[in-house]
C-alpha cells in the first residue's frame, strides 16, 4: 500500500508529538553534584575573607589542606574496599582546595586585601571622591538615586586608587557621563557602598546615552499617561525603571513580597529566554537553533537593559535556568550551576558578600529544580507557555523566602499567595513594557500601538497594584522577627518541605506509564 505525503506529514508530526510528551514526563535526574562542594568551599572561603580579614581565610585554607592530606593517608593505609569508597572524597576535597588555593592567589594578585581593609577602615567615617556618574534616577523618598564609578577615595589622607561604586542621595538627578566630586560619610553593606553628603559637578554640557535619553522621555510620558505607580511597576518589571514608584507603592510591594519583580533579575532573563524559545517552537526548527533564538533574545534585552555588573551576573544565570526550563531534565544541572558560581567568583570575589548574587543563584536553582516539577504539574490544567510564566516567579518567590528574611528582619506570611494571583500578568507586563519603549522609539508610525500598550499595561499594572495593596491589608501581613539563625533554619526547612511536596506530586503525577515487557517463556500450565 502506497503511503501519501499527508500520511507521511501525520505521521512525522505523530511522532514528534509522542517524543515531547515523552520528554516532559522526564523527571528530573542528578548525576553529578561533585562541584557542589567545591562551589560551596570557594563562597564561603572568600566570605570569611572578606569578613574576618586574612588570618581567618588562611586557617580554614590549612583546614582543607590538613583534611586533604588526612584522607589520602587513611585511604593509602586501608584495604582496598576502603580505598574504593573513599576515593570519590578524597577527589571532591582535592577540587576544593584547588580552587581555594587559585582563590587566595588571585585576591591576594589583585590586591583585594588592601582594598578591604582601606574600605573596612573608611566605614562610618569621613570620605572625599571624584569620579563620573552612571545612572541618576528619581527616587520614592524625594531627591534622585546616584550611582557614581568613582576613580580615587581618599580617607586620612590614604588613597584608594582602585574603581568602586557609590550609591548617594541628592537633591538634584545628574546626567551620566558628568565628572562630579563628593564629600560625606562612608558605608559598607556587603558589597553595596553608600555615601551620605553631598555631590558636585564638575563638568557641564555632557549628551546622556541615547538610550538612556529614551528611557527618561519614555518614563516622563507614562508618568503622564498612567500614573506614577502604574508607570513604575509596568517600566519596572519591563527593564527594572521602578523609578517612579511611590513610597506607599513601594512598602506596598516589600510587604507583598513583589519586589524582585521591579528589578532586572535572573528571572526576567529567564522570562525572556524562555518565552522566546516556547514561541519559536511553533515553527518546528531543531532544538539548537530554538536555544539560539533564546540566546539572541536575552542578549538584546541585556543591550537595552544596560551592561551593568548585576545585570551581566542576572544575564549568566538567567541562561542557566532557562536552559533548565526548556530542557526540564539534565544529568549535569548541578554541575553547570556550579561553575557558574566558581568562574563569577574568580572573577569577581567580592561578589561573596553580595545579597543579590546570593538570591540570583537561589533563584536560578529554582528554576533547575524545582520550577520544571511545578510546571508539569501546571500544565495538566493550564496551557505550557502559561505554565512558564507561573512557574518561574512563584518557584524563585519560594526558594528566595529565607534570604529575603534576612535582609528585611520580618515575615510576609503571604508572599507565596501574592506571586500566585500575579503570576499570570507577569510575562505580559514585561513585554508590553519591552514592546512600549520600542514604539515611543517609532515616532508617530506607533502611535496606535503605544496608546495601547499604556491602556493594557495601565489595567494590568493596576491589578498588581491591586493585588499589593489587598495583600498588605491582611491580618498580620508583616511580622516583626529579627534575623537568627534559628528562624532562618525554620524558614528553610519550610520552603524545603513545600519543595518536597510539590516534587513528590510530580513524581506521582507525572510517572510514565509501564511498559508491558513481552512474555518469553510459560511456567506451569494454563487451567
Amino acid at each position: 500500500m502506497r503511503i501519501t505525503w499527508g500520511q507521511e506529514r501525520f505521521k512525522q508530526y505523530w511522532l514528534s508529538d509522542r517524543d515531547r510528551q515523552l520528554h516532559l514526563r522526564e523527571l528530573p535526574r542528578l548525576l553529578d553534584a561533585r562541584l557542589l562542594a567545591p562551589a560551596t568551599c570557594v563562597w564561603v572561603f572568600t566570605l570569611v575573607w572578606i569578613l574576618s580579614g586574612t588570618r581567618a581565610a588562611l586557617v580554614g585554607l590549612v583546614f582543607i589542606a590538613a583534611a586533604t592530606a588526612l584522607l589520602t593517608l587513611a585511604k593509602n593505609a586501608g584495604p582496598v574496599s576502603w580505598r574504593l569508597r573513599l576515593q570519590p572524597l578524597l577527589g571532591v576535597l582535592m577540587l576544593c582546595l584547588l580552587f581555594t588555593c587559585v582563590q587566595a592567589a588571585l585576591i591576594t594578585a589583585r590586591g583585594y586585601q588592601e582594598r578591604w581593609d582601606f574600605l573596612g577602615a573608611a566605614n562610618g567615617q569621613g570620605v572625599r571622591f571624584s569620579g563620573f556618574v552612571l545612572e541618576s534616577s528619581p527616587s520614592a523618598y524625594s531627591g534622585s538615586l546616584t550611582k557614581v564609578r568613582i576613580g580615587e577615595l581618599e580617607h586620612r589622607g590614604q588613597i584608594l586608587g582602585q574603581p568602586l561604586t557609590l550609591s548617594i542621595f541628592t537633591d538634584s538627578r545628574f546626567e551620566p557621563g558628568r565628572e562630579v566630586t563628593g564629600v560625606g560619610t562612608f558605608s559598607v553593606d556587603g558589597s553595596y557602598y553608600r555615601v551620605k553628603g553631598g555631590l558636585y559637578s564638575q563638568s557641564s554640557d555632557v549628551s546622556p546615552p541615547a538610550v538612556y535619553g529614551h528611557k527618561t522621555v519614555v518614563r516622563e510620558r507614562a508618568v503622564q499617561e498612567v500614573g506614577g505607580d502604574a508607570a513604575g511597576l509596568l517600566l519596572g518589571m519591563a527593564y527594572g525603571d521602578d523609578s517612579s514608584l511611590s513610597a506607599e507603592a513601594v512598602n506596598k510591594m516589600r510587604v507583598s513580597g513583589l519586589t524582585h519583580l521591579t528589578a532586572v533579575s535572573g528571572a526576567n532573563i529567564s522570562l525572556v529566554f524562555v518565552v522566546s524559545y516556547r514561541l519559536a517552537q511553533k515553527f518546528r526548527i531543531s532544538r539548537y537553533a530554538l536555544v539560539f533564538v533564546g540566546l539572541i533574545s536575552a542578549a538584546l534585552y541585556v543591550c537595552l537593559v544596560g551592561f551593568d555588573g548585576s545585570v551581566l551576573r542576572a544575564w549568566v544565570m538567567g541562561i542557566l535556568g532557562g536552559l533548565g526550563m526548556v530542557l526540564g531534565h539534565g544529568a549535569h544541572r548541578v554541575t553547570a550551576l556550579c561553575t557558574c558560581l566558581i568562574v563569577l567568583l574568580l572573577l569577581s570575589p567580592e561578589l561573596a558578600s553580595n545579597y543579590g548574587f546570593a538570591l540570583s543563584a537561589i533563584a536560578t536553582a529554582s528554576l533547575l529544580f524545582l520550577a520544571p516539577a511545578l510546571r508539569r504539574l501546571v500544565t495538566k490544567f493550564l496551557p505550557g507557555i502559561l505554565a512558564d510564566v507561573i512557574a518561574i516567579p512563584l518557584s524563585a518567590a519560594l526558594w528566595c523566602a529565607p534570604v529575603i528574611l534576612l535582609l528585611s528582619d520580618a515575615v510576609y506570611p503571604y508572599t507565596v499567595l501574592a506571586n500566585v494571583l500575579v503570576a499570570p500578568m507577569v510575562a505580559p507586563i514585561t513585554f508590553m513594557g519591552l514592546l512600549l519603549l520600542i514604539g515611543a522609539a517609532l515616532g508617530p508610525w506607533a502611535s496606535f500601538l503605544v496608546s495601547f500598550l499604556f491602556w493594557a499595561g495601565e489595567l494590568l499594572a493596576g491589578s498588581v497594584h491591586t493585588v499589593a495593596s489587598w495583600v498588605t491589608h491582611l491580618p498580620a501581613s508583616s511580622v516583626a522577627l529579627p534575623a537568627s539563625p534559628q528562624t532562618v533554619a525554620v524558614s528553610a526547612n519550610l520552603v524545603a518541605l513545600i519543595s518536597a511536596v510539590i516534587m513528590v506530586a510530580d513524581s506521582r503525577l507525572n510517572k510514565p506509564p509501564p511498559v508491558r515487557q513481552p512474555i518469553l517463556s510459560k511456567q506451569g500450565s494454563r487451567k
